[in-house]
């Protein structure tokens, strides 16, 4: 019941104590006050009626202001206090959560499962617009109410112990109501969550600009909003039957009060008539009765609200645990060398698929090797690409570099082999400098020259601000939005800057025309000359420059040799370039 709190708590006081030191401290404030405007009206009502002493009078009017003008000011101080310091535990959550995503493994970031897992660890902390801050003022407000209640409990047990046994079991019976509310509430919101994930997916299509030309040109508008309603639609069902059963609970919880404030007028009429108790004491105990109801919910409320959030506790707990299998592998570094790849066997199958992406791969790649990597859509060409930077581990067999299993070495040593331009390539709204650097400052002179060798000059020179213009426009209205062949020259000159080993080209000319894929191969090339380069192109203009020709059919490699070898073989290379040839002779 209370795992998520004490995490919370643990939480919140390693990202900032006073959190927790002014929320409790506020907590004691807000007790003090209802105690007090219980029990000093009292004397004022029987002072006025009796004696009517004015120094009695000014005192115990002085004594209420001064100290609910006191505590209530500083209440109000600590409260949005730590309001303010709740922003900076969400940022910290919001960097744990995000920690985890950058560290998962790359398989895990495709499985809907995870990222519906991930929705319902959000709503730990903003679940329902209020998330576990706010079960940790219920938590919190357990203490205050529970100081508040022995108080009252003190004076209308003075009173007639029988009415505090009725007044608790009817907030037990609201309460109990109020749980089972609660708990098909948060049932019901954890299915919500697919569901909102959906809804959220319609949001960003029309807000981001990149799918704006496939709307239009495709006429998509009318049919993307009727899909976005029908999640619409669902989500607000949800909220439907989720508030349904707050109307039920509602209402039970109105009849407790009416019947729990009608027993306490219709007895403390009866005794001030039978002249038990004076008038001032009626103000008192109608205060108390009032108190004892709010503070025995609030405490009932409070309790069932941190056990129902354990359900998100639970999600999150889940979402945190789950394996970062390749990251944990292995703490072996690599040693500054030649290095050497080797394909041993390799087998690979998408976790939930039964055919094998590549099967019994077997290839070596010595440092200073060129090779092209060929074959139609679906050979597994880029999932040989996958294993190579290992965004997955191969399924059966092994991938060796310099002798030893790459799964011995650590992920991010192994890594920095590896410099690629994928088909997918993504800019950042950046500056186009830190679009190439990323994380590796370098002076601009460096970066200039290194955009004017990918042929990116040209462009530079037209831009003010040169390569410190943004790259979109996003949060800078003078950024430049990239052409196609613009956008692969910055992402080729982020693999070149990064300067490993090993560079990958996985098929980033695809938008080219054939003319200008061939020169960016021919650049690219000349500046890799002492590295190990990889290109996948469906174009065969890249193999021509390469050592080393592969060719993927079906998941395994048929043919392995030079251009002109594969063309004497007469097999599936010679057949694809013949086929592409005829277009350009």
């Amino acid at each position: 019941m209370f795992q998520g709190l004490w995490f919370f708590c643990k939480f919140g006081w390693k990202t900032d104590p006073r959190y927790i030191l002014y929320h409790v401290l506020n907590q004691f404030l807000l007790a003090v006050i209802p105690l007090l405007n219980i029990i000093m009206p009292k004397f004022i009502i029987d002072t006025l009626l009796g004696s009517g002493s004015i120094p009695h009078l000014a005192f115990y009017v002085c004594v209420l202001t001064a100290v609910n003008f006191l505590a209530s000011s500083l209440s109000h101080w600590l409260f949005l206090s730590a309001f303010t310091l709740r922003t900076k535990i969400a940022a910290a959550f919001d960097e744990m959560m995000h920690e985890k995503l950058a560290n998962a493994d790359f398989e895990t970031l495709e499985s809907p499962g995870f990222l519906d897992m991930k929705e319902k660890a959000n709503k730990f902390l903003y679940g329902d617009w209020q998330g576990f801050a706010y079960v940790f003022d219920s938590a919190l407000q357990i203490i205050g109410q529970i100081f508040i209640l022995a108080g009252i409990i003190a004076i209308v047990a003075s009173l007639d112990l029988r009415l505090v046994v009725l007044f608790m079991a009817l907030v037990a019976a609201s309460t109990g109501i109020e749980a089972w509310a609660k708990k098909n509430d948060l049932t019901l919101s954890l299915e919500q969550a697919k569901v909102e994930r959906a809804w959220g997916y319609f949001g960003n299509l029309f807000e981001n600009f990149s799918y704006g030309k496939e709307i239009r040109i495709n006429s998509m508008g009318d049919w993307l909003l009727r899909r976005e309603k029908q999640f619409s639609e669902t989500a607000l069902s949800y909220y439907r039957r989720r508030n349904g059963f707050y109307i039920k609970s509602g209402f039970c919880s109105a009849l407790a009060s009416f019947l729990q404030q009608g027993a306490a007028y219709c007895y403390l009429v009866w005794q001030v008539l039978a002249k038990c108790i004076s008038i001032g004491d009626f103000s008192m105990y109608i205060s108390a009765v009032a108190s004892f109801s709010d503070a025995m919910k609030t405490v009932m409320d409070s309790i069932v609200s941190v056990k129902a959030y354990g359900i998100y506790y639970e999600a999150m707990r889940d979402y945190l645990n789950v394996p970062e299998t390749i990251r944990s592998s292995g703490s072996r570094m690599i040693r500054d060398q030649q290095h050497t790849i080797e394909f041993r066997d390799v087998s690979f199958r998408y976790k939930g698929q039964q055919a094998y992406a590549l099967r019994h791969v077997n290839l070596v790649l010595h440092q200073g090797d060129t090779l092209s990597v060929v074959g139609e859509n679906g050979a597994g060409k880029t999932t040989f690409i996958k294993l190579l930077t290992r965004l997955y581990d191969p399924t059966q067999g092994e991938i060796l570099l310099d002798g030893i299993d790459i799964r011995h070495y650590a992920y991010e040593s192994y890594a920095a082999l590896f410099s690629a331009v994928f088909q997918d390539f993504q800019l950042f709204s950046f500056s186009i400098k830190e679009n190439v650097c990323l994380n590796r400052p370098a002076p601009d002179s460096e970066v200039q020259a290194l955009l004017r060798k990918v042929g990116l000059g040209e462009k530079l020179d037209s831009l003010p601000r040169g390569i410190h213009t943004s790259v979109y426009k996003n949060f800078d209205e003078d950024g430049f939005e990239p052409s196609g062949g613009e956008g692969q020259k910055i992402a080729l000159a982020r693999a070149l800057y990064k300067n490993a080993p090993f560079v990958i080209l996985d098929e980033p000319t695809a938008a080219l025309d054939p003319k200008a894929e061939y020169e960016l191969y021919q650049k690219f090339h000349e500046l890799v000359q002492n590295k190990t380069a990889v290109y996948i192109s469906h174009r065969l203009s890249s193999a021509k420059f390469c050592k080393k020709i592969a060719v993927f059919e079906h998941g395994a490699i048929t043919e392995v040799g030079t251009h002109e070898e594969l063309l004497q073989k007469d097999g599936t290379y010679a057949k694809l370039f013949r086929m592409q040839a005829q277009f350009y002779t």
